[in-house]
């Protein structure tokens, strides 16, 4: 069962847990690598510390997504999901930044990318769950939109922090190597992520399962049917649309995954020339380097709402194929930059396809998904994604000591590259004839905002 008319209350209140978890994901992604290079790690060993991020996702993505299709709970199919993966986040997210060496702090990063997969896992099938078709791309870019928010918030706070707490500078490290400022970053951090998820747990009512959901959770059959052997069925049997996206998604993920690893480090050495992490300069290198980061997920907000509007004028995958070309020449021309503020303009680009990225794929695969297998099938699209990334960290390490000599800008400028295949690539995705009433805004949703929903869906 799904919504016919959503309002924006709903739109807003189902993604406000995607939302929290993602303030825990953007301050891993932001400084993760701070913290594994503040404990001592090489720069040529940080593909292989990430390799947590990308592996969890692998594997935890599809056996949540199949588990979280069969659950029937008074609580609904996802929600459980959404809610223990944020406690478990905000304990990983408290323990991290006080680990004592480069051990510990990896062993939590796991514990914590294990946290996050299994709260993002119910994420998409959750949109597909309440909205219809018609309003799924609007779905999809208000995630996006909590992606960015969430990405500016964690990108935020130590500055933030910083400057109303006085807390130490970046410059200056705790007993345990790692800035006292990104500690209380991460503490807050917890906070929002477990608390942001529990305002979605109680303001929004799944709807009652899809009647094929309910027998197959009942079926002693269905039951004999652990998630590995559903996982295995599945893949015999993949949508034509996630076929032709797998190409697309991996070469894209390769290029966002070298901003993951290098971008804090390349502005810091390699564009604004921090002598070494001990200087001054490097530490207000990274500063910038994180409102950068916020500023392209400040351009992914905006870009989100007209995502929708430039779908129905171009097509989905045209709009993308854009989207990803401004990528490519944002992360290309940092090549030519020599000061911090040409770094903004750069990052116009990068914002605009991080958009895009959050939202299309998403909204053409879920088109041809069944209501009651969506969460197997994402969490198997998820593996576009993760198996690009696992590969450059076991294999990238090499290409940075011997091809780029260290150089993080070159990294970048491959990502750039890789953006600029994936939509050449995309260009030969056939746009979906898919019947919509719109693809816009509809007119009567900013009237509806401020209404009651239907009690099955959104409570009082």
């Amino acid at each position: 069962m799904t919504v016919e008319r959503p309002g924006l209350r709903l739109l807003i209140t189902m993604n406000l847990g995607f939302w929290g978890v993602q303030i825990g994901n953007g301050l891993q992604l932001t400084n993760a690598s701070a913290i594994f290079e503040s404990l001592g790690a090489d720069v040529s060993q940080l593909p292989l510390l990430w390799l947590g991020a990308p592996l969890m996702g692998l594997l935890v993505q599809p056996i949540v997504g199949e588990l979280s299709d069969r659950t029937v709970s008074p609580w609904g199919k996802r929600q459980p999901y959404f809610l223990g993966g944020a406690l478990l986040g905000a304990v990983g997210l408290v323990a991290l930044p006080w680990a004592a060496n480069l051990t510990q702090a990896v062993a939590l990063y796991w514990l914590l990318q294990l946290a996050l997969n299994i709260s993002i896992a119910p994420s998409r099938p959750f949109v597909g769950d309440l909205l219809p078709t018609r309003y799924l791309t609007w779905g999809y870019a208000i995630q996006g939109f909590c992606i960015g928010l969430g990405a500016i918030c964690a990108a935020g706070l130590p500055w933030l922090l910083g400057h109303l707490l006085h807390l130490k500078p970046a410059a200056e490290a705790t007993s345990t190597g790692v800035p006292a400022v990104i500690g209380g970053a991460y503490m807050v951090g917890a906070v929002l992520c477990l608390g942001s998820t529990l305002g979605t747990f109680w303001t929004v009512n799944e709807p009652p399962p899809h009647q094929s959901t309910a027998e197959l959770a009942l079926e002693p059959e269905a039951e004999a049917l652990n998630p590995i052997q559903a996982i295995a069925q599945a893949m015999t049997s993949l949508p034509p649309m996630m076929r032709q996206l797998a190409g697309v998604q991996a070469l894209t993920w390769a290029g966002i995954y070298c901003i993951f690893l290098y971008l804090p480090n390349a502005i810091a050495r390699n564009i604004l020339g921090a002598a070494n992490r001990d200087s001054l300069s490097y530490a207000h290198g990274v500063e910038w380097a994180g409102l950068c980061t916020a500023f392209y997920n400040l351009v992914c907000l905006g870009v989100s709402f007209l995502i929708p509007m430039l779908s129905r004028r171009w097509g989905r995958v045209t709009t993308h194929a854009t989207c990803l070309m401004a990528g490519a020449v944002g992360l290309l021309s940092l090549l030519l930059v020599h000061d911090r503020y040409s770094i903004l303009l750069s990052m116009v680009g990068v914002g605009i396809a991080w958009a895009s990225i959050l939202s299309i794929p998403y909204s053409l695969l879920m088109d041809e998904l069944p209501e009651s297998q969506s969460g197997v099938y994402m969490g198997l699209f998820n593996g576009c994604v993760t198996l690009p990334q696992i590969a450059m960290s076991l294999g990238f390490g090499w290409v940075m000591r011997n091809l780029l000599h260290g150089n993080r800008l070159s990294a970048l400028a491959l990502g750039g590259i890789l953006l600029g295949l994936s939509a050449l690539l995309m260009l030969r995705v056939p746009e979906p004839v898919v019947q919509r009433e719109a693809e816009s805004l509809p007119d009567n949703l900013a009237e509806e905002s401020g209404r009651a929903l239907d009690n099955k869906v959104l409570s009082p």
